[in-house]
């Protein structure tokens, strides 16, 4: 493995607002000097990863909500073509070249180092021009408590990279976080029946005080990240 220690990053925000009061989304973006959009027009779409604990999503939701949230809204866009995550599993796997790609994302996702042997061996299987590695960073709620005064919310947050096939150089990357919140809940207002043990024997009105459903944010995560790679 090869740290790709080369990157020329300038800073830029993304003009688009897609609320989380004044903050501009993406909250950040790296543009290389040397990304030329014009140049690329075939894209690898991999499948996204997760950096998230296992107690915070135990059925691996994050990483297949992302994909299909992302998919869709790359579908919106008529300048590149994006090849799906699963067609770029099956050209990887013909050529034997699946088990490295999981080992290059994971590699990518912990550590930052880009083995540039493989992106050279991928780019031929995969006819493309550049690869896209997603990464879901931030999967949680917040849901309150009947004694609680506060406000449930749901978070989600993820980042994708863009990295140059001809040599692995990552061009661009893009990371967001959003959130949503719930109705306030107000302590003593619940009408929850507890026992003489503490326990809740009911709470009808706990549905009102959920925190938000993950995709509700997630689309949203997800439509700013796409709308972020610069037009070809």
């Amino acid at each position: 493995m090869k740290k790709n220690s080369t990157f020329m990053l300038v800073f830029v925000f993304a003009a688009l607002v897609v609320g989380c009061g004044n903050k501009t989304h993406p909250v950040k973006v790296h543009v290389d000097p040397d990304l030329d959009s014009g140049a690329i027009e075939r894209i690898a779409v991999f499948p996204f990863s997760s950096s998230v604990h296992d107690s915070d999503d135990p059925d691996e939701m994050a990483p297949k909500t992302m994909d299909r949230l992302f998919r869709k809204e790359l579908d919106a866009r008529g300048d590149y073509k994006f090849i799906s995550p699963s067609s770029v599993e099956y050209a990887l796997r013909g050529a034997g070249l699946d088990q490295e790609a999981k080992q290059f994302i994971d590699t990518w996702r912990r550590k930052k180092e880009v083995d540039e042997n493989f992106i050279r061996r991928a780019a031929e299987a995969l006819e493309a021009d550049a690869v896209i590695v997603g990464v879901v960073d931030l999967w949680q709620k917040d849901e309150v408590d009947y004694r609680e005064t506060s406000t449930p919310a749901t978070y989600v947050g993820a980042t994708i990279t863009l990295f140059r096939l001809e040599d692995g150089k990552m061009l661009f990357e893009a990371a967001d976080e959003d959130f949503l919140e719930g109705a306030t809940s107000e302590a003593g207002d619940r009408g929850a029946m507890i026992s003489g043990s503490g326990a809740v024997q009911s709470d009808r009105a706990s549905n009102m005080y959920k925190a938000p459903e993950f995709e509700e944010v997630a689309v949203k995560v997800a439509r700013a990240l796409a709308l972020s790679i610069p037009r070809r």
